[in-house]
């Protein structure tokens, strides 16, 4: 969330996430901090893993029609050819080579499904690495992300507590002992709004005077 999403209206009753808030206060003024880098780095890998553990029930179903395939047309080959050495006919004879060349086709179709199975195998395998691999980053992004946003916390806090102390009507010397009007004004004047802030709290004498403390775009209501 930008800093605007936090404090884009200030009134009486304004909710605010006071430490989210000052992040976002901190990433306004274009803040770093010491695990940037890092934290990028392991978003970008954790984006690049393949999709969940692929199931494996589909190539298995596929190889067992192919064998049951392969077993009741031998059975068909087997028939026909004792009638044929009982016969000459043309029609048997027809019927034993249609036989032969589907028995050949499903025996292709079963060494097909074979490699398909095989294949999905060895990408389940990939897939149960990926996912260890992906719970390892998950757990690294969100232990960076906390730090990160302690140092950001740190960066920022001595600003908006002074900010606190100095916003109009105030009565408190610290960020967290603030109202949340106050709150909020703090970490106007002290983040980057570029987005016009909706005032609807008795701080100010004029629009001009808000924007001119608040050194952000302001509507007064």
């Amino acid at each position: 969330m930008t800093l605007h999403d936090h404090v884009g209206v200030v009134a009486p009753g304004t909710s605010l996430d006071r430490r989210e808030a000052l992040v976002a206060a901190a990433r306004s003024r274009g803040f770093a901090t010491s695990v940037d880098e890092e934290l990028r780095d392991a978003r970008e890998r954790l984006a690049d893993l393949g999709e969940p553990v692929p199931s494996l029930a589909a190539a298995r179903r596929r190889v067992a029609e192919a064998e049951a395939d392969i077993d009741e047309t031998r059975e068909r080959v087997a028939t026909l050819r004792g009638r044929l050495r009982a016969t000459d006919d043309g029609e048997v004879e027809e019927a034993y080579r249609a036989a032969v060349r589907e028995l050949t086709e499903a025996e292709t179709e079963r060494a097909a499904a074979a490699e398909a199975l095989a294949d999905a195998r060895r990408r389940a395998r990939e897939a149960r690495d990926e996912r260890e691999e992906r719970l390892r980053l998950e757990d690294r992004v969100a232990n960076l992300e906390r730090q990160a946003r302690e140092e950001l916390i740190e960066a920022v806090r001595p600003a908006v507590d002074e900010a606190v102390g100095a916003a109009p009507g105030s009565g408190a010397s610290s960020y967290e002992a603030a109202a949340p009007v106050t709150a909020a004004l703090a970490l106007i004047r002290v983040g980057r709004v570029r987005t016009p802030v909706v005032l609807a709290c008795r701080r100010f004498e004029s629009g001009k005077d808000a924007e001119a403390w608040l050194s952000a775009p302001v509507y007064r209501l």
